[in-house]
Order: structure tokens, then C-alpha cells, then sequence
């Protein structure tokens, strides 16, 4: 062994030699440990080697220039087996953390300020036993984000394991009865939980970086989201079991300016490998970088969602990319509330289907109203967040329907659980990859803060006994299974309001008060929209969103085939939405009177004997 060097300590003895610089990190070797890390060549470094929870170090090993290759030193250390072991790198008489620590030591309490932080070695082989990625095809995925912390914090979950990995192990039963397929976590890697913000009103308050945004120790599940003292496991764990039920698991990553393109390359690859991750979530990444990870080979497989993929290469699959940006939900937002002059953005983002990509819809995210506050507030209130209401965005196109925040009027409360409603089938009905917000299914409400950034508390955690629950949920579980039944509804290819089943009806059609014709006036505020899968496939869903009721004429069927009543968004309880055994022929076959703000889709059936043409 070249330039090794004996190394005694009344605890542990090694052996030093000059170690591997690829990979960076710690990676275990048939003699030992080897460590690698990327310094400036002016700078000093060395290993500090600690017992785990010990204060102090029992070896010092020094990292010098020649001990690597460029700005990498390496060094092999023989005979450490790491069970026990805790690390960090001193620079230029510093302590700091590896930047590629795979563990993290010290940050297992939430919201406590740390003693130290301390890097460590993994658990040895897991057991993956026959786990297989689900690989559902885009325009298959139903999504669905959460916090990992919030999502089963509350005592309203009933979970175990609250806050946790392993929290959401046991919510997975709950995810699958309610259609979901997908996953995607908000930052549930290593990142610190306290700051002080010198932008504050009051500089002096310490608050929590609830979301998990900003500098972090990407390669590692973060400590406190576990239940256990193993957050590696217990993620692997909640992988495993999310695969079991056939539900992908995405992560959320965001990695402040000026991280590398080869250290996020080597992020994702690692998440991939090791923790058979399906997909990222990638924010505010620098332009190119995500068309360079769009043909990363090892990548290939891995969704991957940014807001854009600039300069997108020929040889890049765009079978695993995804547009995600705010355009669909402001355009639904607006139609929403009522704003004129919004039917043209409505129907593109209805229909929208990018070729060179997939594209994420939604219309509520943890970065604005919840659904429930979207129909309560016409103005964020954030002032707990301690910024005098100044954060956060003031273009909400959100509507209260008739009064500010929380309320007792019945007719208020009605109308609000009819445009969640109306909201849920605009994002469901649409032809992108649907992504609810955990709770919405709830009636989760944030009591108007449309940025809690900063908040660990009832305010942030999913309140899972909400009272429009018992009545959202099974709607939610019935349009998503409606959505699944019907291809039609998220086809893998764009439709092209064309006959492309040389049946005589177009794959999708606009009509209004006229069938086949489209009143785009600006104060027009309703339009019905007709899909035809094939020559018994026919779907019509008449969108008014007008505070006035409005006619829409039918277009004729097959002479077999008669319209029946699938959903109406103003009946309420479980009769809203019909199983298709339970549809029953409208009266009128030319027309149906659609009331004010609601949403009702109609699917052609046969006949029954009786109704049969003399």
C-alpha cells in the first residue's frame, strides 16, 4: 500500500494512504474507509475523526494538495469499520460538514438548535427485496405533495410515527383508496431548521425554514423525519412500501446559485442508486443544466420536473420530462372566480399537451392559498409571518364567495364547497399530469397565509377531521377513479380536435349555446367541451362558471346512444358524482340548463329497451 502511515489511538487504530478521488464523499473500500472532498488548493484541510456522540476527536488526519488530484483530496483509511463513526472536515480551521455526507449525526430533534453536526457512514446493505419501479407513463400519474413533517403531524392523522417517514408508511393504505400514484416529497433531505432573518421586521426573531429551502446536505434523508435513529432505512423503508402499492416517489430539491452541475448530477444519480427514487422536482436551476440532466443516462428512467428545458437536445426521451409552472393555475383560477375574457386561456390549458415534453397541472400548491382558502379569502393575511403582510404573492385570483375568512352562512359555505369542487374537476378534466396538495381533499385551511414558510404548527399540518371532509373525500376518490376509467381524459398523445377514429366526431370539441360553435365574446363565461374516445366513447362536460344559469346545446349521438347525468357539482353530498350504472337519461337530449357556477359532465349510454326509436 503506497505512502501508508500507521495511525494509533488508545480507541481505534488505521493505517493512511493516499485514497480514490471519484467518488467524492465516503465510500467503503475492501481495507477501510475512503474520504474525498473537493478543496481550494490555497486552503487547509484536514479529517477530524470523532466516536459517535463523543465531544472530542480521537484522530486528526491532514488532507494535503498532493493527497488527491485538482481541488479533490483523498485518503484511504484501513481498519475502520464506520459503525461507530462521526466526521467532519476542518478547514482553514473550520469544522464543516462534507458536502457529500450521506448521514447526518446531531440534528435528530426538530427545531432545536443543534450541539454540532457530525457526518456519518450509512447502515450496510438493505434489503430491496423484489422492489420494482411502477414507471407509470405521465399521463398516468395522479400526484400528489406533501411535507413530510406536516403531512401526519397532527393528531388528526391517527398515525403512529407522526411527522415521519414512517408516518407516511401508514398513510399509504389512505393514498391508494383515494387514487393517488405519486408522490412528491418537499425538501426531505438534510437542511437546518432555524435562521435569523436580517430582512425581518424584527431581526432579532430566530424562525423555522419550515419548507426546507435553501443550504442543505443534499445526500442525506433528513434525521428528524425519522422515527427511528436510521433515516436511511426508514426512507428506503417508505420507498419499498410506496412501490408495493404501486406509488412513485418523487423529490422535491432545491440547490441555491452556484451549486455545480456535476455535484446536482451526482445528487440525483446517488438518490437514484441508492434509494431507487423515481423522479426530482428541480428548482431554479440555471439555464442548460436541466436539458444536461435530461440525457443523463443513469437519469433516463427518472421523471424529472423543471420549469422549462431550455435548448432540449434530439436524443433526450421526453417520456420521463415535465413542464411544472403556474400558468394552468392562474388561467383556472381566473376562470374560477368568474373574471372575463378567460375562455381562450381556459380551453389552451385544458387541453394542453406539449410535444417535446409532459407538462404538471395544478391549481393549488404549498407555495400559495390552500384549496379551501382559495374560495375563503380575497386577501393573504400572513402577518404572523412577522413581515407587516409584505411577503408572499398579492395576484392570489382568489375569491372569498361573499365573505371574508371563516363563516356560518350556509349559502357562503355551500358555494365555497361547490367551487372546490368546480376547481378539483377543472384539474382533474384536464389533459396535464394532475398534482393535488395534501389536504385540499380536506378542506385543509391555512387560515389565509398564503406563504407559511416559516411555521411548524396547526397552521402547516394537514387537519384530517375537517368538516367538509366527509364530503370531499369521497369526491376527490370519485373523480379520480373517473378520470382513470376514462382514457379520453389523459391521453398520451395531444388531442387534435380532429375525427381521428374516422367515426365523424372530433377527439374534442367546443361548444356553447350552439352545438359546434364557440361564443368566445369576453363577458362569455361558460363553454361545454365534448370528448370521443371512439364510436361508443363519448363524454361531454358543460363548465359554467357565470353566476347566472346558461343553456348548453348537446350535439347529437349515434341514434343507440342517449345523454345521461354523470356529475353535477351543485347537488351535494354522495349523489354529486354517479357510478356509471347509477347515470340516468336527462329529460331533454338537445339541451341541458346548467345552473350558476357549476360543473356537470354528462357520458353517452345505450338506450334502454323503452327508449328505443319506434
Amino acid at each position: 500500500m503506497a505512502d501508508a502511515k500507521k495511525v494509533s489511538d488508545s480507541k481505534c487504530s488505521f493505517t493512511k494512504s493516499r485514497g480514490q478521488t471519484i467518488p467524492l464523499g465516503v465510500s467503503k473500500t475492501n481495507a477501510g474507509i475512503n474520504f474525498s472532498v473537493c478543496v481550494k488548493r490555497d486552503q487547509s484541510c484536514a479529517l477530524v475523526l470523532y466516536q459517535r456522540g463523543e465531544r472530542q476527536p480521537f484522530a486528526k488526519v491532514a488532507l494535503d494538495v498532493c493527497d488527491g488530484q485538482g481541488d479533490v483530496r483523498a485518503v484511504e483509511l484501513a481498519g475502520l469499520s464506520g459503525r461507530h463513526l462521526e466526521y467532519v472536515y476542518e478547514i482553514d480551521g473550520q469544522e464543516v460538514p462534507d458536502p457529500y455526507a450521506r448521514c447526518i449525526y446531531g440534528t435528530k430533534k426538530y427545531g432545536e438548535t443543534p450541539q454540532y453536526v457530525r457526518c456519518g457512514i450509512p447502515d450496510g446493505d438493505y434489503d430491496w427485496e423484489d422492489d420494482r419501479a411502477p414507471a407509470h407513463p405521465l399521463s398516468d400519474v395522479i400526484a400528489y405533495n406533501l411535507h413530510v413533517r406536516g403531512f401526519t403531524k397532527d393528531v388528526s392523522s391517527k398515525v403512529k410515527k407522526k411527522g415521519t417517514f414512517g408516518g407516511i408508511i401508514e398513510k399509504i393504505p389512505y393514498l391508494c383508496e383515494l387514487g393517488v400514484n405519486q408522490i412528491e416529497l418537499m425538501p426531505a433531505y438534510e437542511f437546518p431548521e432555524l435562521y435569523s432573518d436580517p430582512a425581518l421586521m424584527t431581526p432579532e426573531i430566530t424562525k423555522k425554514n419550515y419548507w426546507g429551502y435553501g443550504p442543505a446536505l443534499f445526500f442525506a434523508p433528513k434525521a428528524s423525519y425519522a422515527a427511528s435513529d436510521r433515516p436511511c432505512t426508514e426512507f428506503k423503508d417508505l420507498v419499498k412500501a410506496c412501490h408495493r402499492s404501486g406509488i412513485e416517489l418523487v423529490m422535491e430539491f432545491y440547490f441555491p446559485e452556484h451549486t455545480s452541475l456535476a455535484m446536482i448530477a451526482d445528487c440525483l444519480r446517488y438518490w437514484v442508486m441508492e434509494y431507487h427514487v423515481d423522479g426530482f422536482h428541480i428548482n431554479a436551476l440555471p439555464t442548460g443544466y436541466m436539458s444536461s440532466l435530461a440525457v443523463d443516462p443513469i437519469l433516463s428512467a427518472t421523471k424529472l420536473y423543471a420549469s422549462d428545458f431550455p435548448d432540449l437536445s434530439a436524443e433526450a426521451d421526453a417520456g420521463h420530462l415535465a413542464r411544472y409552472h403556474d400558468g394552468f393555475s392562474g388561467a383556472m383560477r381566473r376562470i374560477l372566480k368568474g373574471d372575463e375574457d378567460q375562455l381562450h386561456a381556459f380551453m389552451y390549458y385544458l387541453c394542453e399537451h406539449p410535444q417535446d415534453t409532459g407538462v404538471i397541472h395544478y391549481i393549488t400548491s404549498h407555495n400559495g392559498f390552500t384549496l379551501c382558502d382559495l374560495v375563503s379569502y380575497d386577501q393573504k393575511h400572513n402577518e404572523d409571518n412577522h413581515q407587516n403582510n409584505c411577503d408572499g404573492s398579492d395576484f392570489n385570483f382568489s375569491w372569498n364567495c361573499g365573505q371574508e375568512g371563516r363563516s356560518r352562512k350556509r349559502k357562503v359555505l355551500a358555494l365555497r364547497r361547490k367551487q372546490m369542487k368546480n376547481a378539483l374537476a377543472l384539474l382533474l378534466f384536464s389533459q396535464g399530469t394532475p398534482m393535488l396538495l395534501a389536504g385540499d381533499e380536506c378542506g385543509n385551511s391555512q387560515e389565509g397565509n398564503n406563504n407559511p414558510y416559516c411555521h411548524d404548527s396547526k397552521l402547516t399540518w394537514v387537519q384530517w377531521n375537517n368538516a367538509v371532509s366527509k364530503e370531499m373525500q369521497p369526491f376527490v376518490r370519485k373523480l379520480i377513479a373517473l378520470r382513470k376509467r376514462h382514457p379520453i381524459l389523459h391521453s398520451a398523445e395531444p388531442l387534435k380536435s380532429m375525427d381521428v377514429n374516422g367515426n365523424g366526431y372530433p377527439d374534442v370539441s367546443f361548444h356553447s349555446d350552439k352545438a359546434w360553435y364557440v361564443e368566445m365574446e369576453p363577458y362569455r363565461r361558460h363553454v361545454g367541451v365534448m370528448y370521443c374516445a371512439s364510436q361508443t366513447d363519448f363524454l361531454y362536460v358543460a363548465f359554467n362558471f357565470h353566476w347566472l344559469s346558461h343553456d348548453f346545446a348537446l350535439p347529437y349521438l349515434p341514434s343507440q346512444y342517449v345523454w345521461k347525468m354523470l356529475m353535477d357539482t351543485s347537488v351535494e353530498g354522495e349523489h354529486c358524482i354517479e357510478e356509471p350504472e347509477n347515470a340516468v337519461s336527462i329529460s331533454d337530449q338537445r339541451k341541458i340548463v346548467v345552473p350558476e357556477r357549476t360543473v356537470v359532465l354528462l357520458i353517452a349510454q345505450e338506450r334502454e329497451p323503452e327508449q328505443q326509436e319506434k
